[in-house]
């Protein structure tokens, strides 16, 4: 079966500004996108210097994945009004979304002179630090972010985060705890304790992420990881049950069907149920060579000597090209 896997998961933090009064919001935010461009499109024709309209309109924008008009927006706002810190901090996450991050670091760093005490630059800047990995100047920035709110859970998350990754799991445990503590729904940091548990051996895993899935019922790389820790500890019907809660939410796992496939091979011997699995794998990821050996000593198994044969060499070409 395939290893355990960490997935990056970039954090969004989101910023919510009104057009007008409460109940404009509300209607606003009710709105989809296109309306809402619609509705915007019509303000800003009226009040062509309203800054506001303009940082709304890029935010919108920016969510449908339209950067360079979110971005033409954003330093629209920003030229009619250049102290709103809170511009400046959506033209870096336009900027890194666009993968300038020379330039999305300069806008969080003109947003900290705009107003020093605003933590989601803070925070957005050790975001950054730690996705290309400068662990010294993600720490500068939660603790600065921590000196500002100590009672952050977002700092505590992405220190723990570049703990993690520097190898230091034991305080990593610590600050994501904290986070835990601080925001009981904290969906990444019970996941990521999740994780570390589980690749530790450790049970404490299955707590950390039931809890993970009971705040969200869909976070599937969740339930990967939770069935993947009851396979390898022989819990063979928990993990059937999670694999295949997991597969009514994402039937096109193809980790997932391997491994369901895999504990038919070995676990039940029933080769035709396991080649039926990891032929699904294989339609997924046509490069997924361990499926083809999988299904080699299924075929084996079987007496199917030729299809077995047929399995090994494709994987071995496989594995050459990676």
């Amino acid at each position: 079966m395939r290893s355990l896997k960490q997935l990056f998961l970039f954090l969004s933090i989101g910023l919510l500004f009104a057009c007008g009064g409460k109940e404009n919001n509300v209607k606003f935010e009710e709105m989809s996108e296109s309306e809402k461009i619609s509705y915007l499109n019509a303000k800003i024709r009226k009040e062509p210097n309203n800054a506001d309209l303009f940082f709304k309109r890029s935010e919108t924008l920016f969510k449908k994945g339209e950067l360079t008009e979110a971005y033409s927006d954003i330093e629209r706002a920003i030229l009619i009004e250049k102290k709103k810190v809170e511009y400046h901090v959506l033209k870096a996450d336009i900027l890194f979304a666009q993968g300038d991050t020379d330039l999305a670091f300069s806008a969080l760093q003109t947003a900290k002179e705009v107003d020093g005490k605003y933590i989601e630059a803070y925070l957005k800047s050790a975001e950054l630090s730690l996705y290309l990995k400068d662990y010294e100047k993600t720490m500068f920035d939660v603790k600065q972010a921590i000196i500002l709110d100590k009672l952050n859970p977002t700092a505590y998350f992405l220190r723990g985060w570049a703990l993690k990754e520097q190898g230091d799991t034991i305080n990593a445990v610590k600050d994501y705890q904290k986070a835990i503590e601080l925001k009981s729904d904290y969906e990444q940091a019970y996941e990521e304790l999740g994780i570390l548990y589980a690749q530790k051996g450790d049970a404490l895993a299955i707590e950390y992420l039931n809890s993970t899935i009971n705040i969200n019922p869909k976070n599937y790389s969740a339930m990967y990881i939770l069935a993947l820790f009851y396979q390898e500890h022989n819990a063979i019907a928990q993990a059937l049950d999670t694999y295949q809660k997991l597969l009514e939410i994402k039937p096109d796992h193809a980790d997932a069907l391997h491994n369901v496939g895999y504990i038919n091979l070995v676990e039940k011997q029933d080769y035709d149920i396991a080649i039926e699995c990891f032929n699904s794998a294989i339609k997924v990821d046509s490069l997924f060579w361990q499926a083809y050996v999988s299904r080699a000593e299924a075929y084996e198994k079987k007496g199917e000597t030729a299809k077995a044969k047929a399995d090994f060499q494709k994987a071995e070409e496989l594995k050459e090209k990676m």
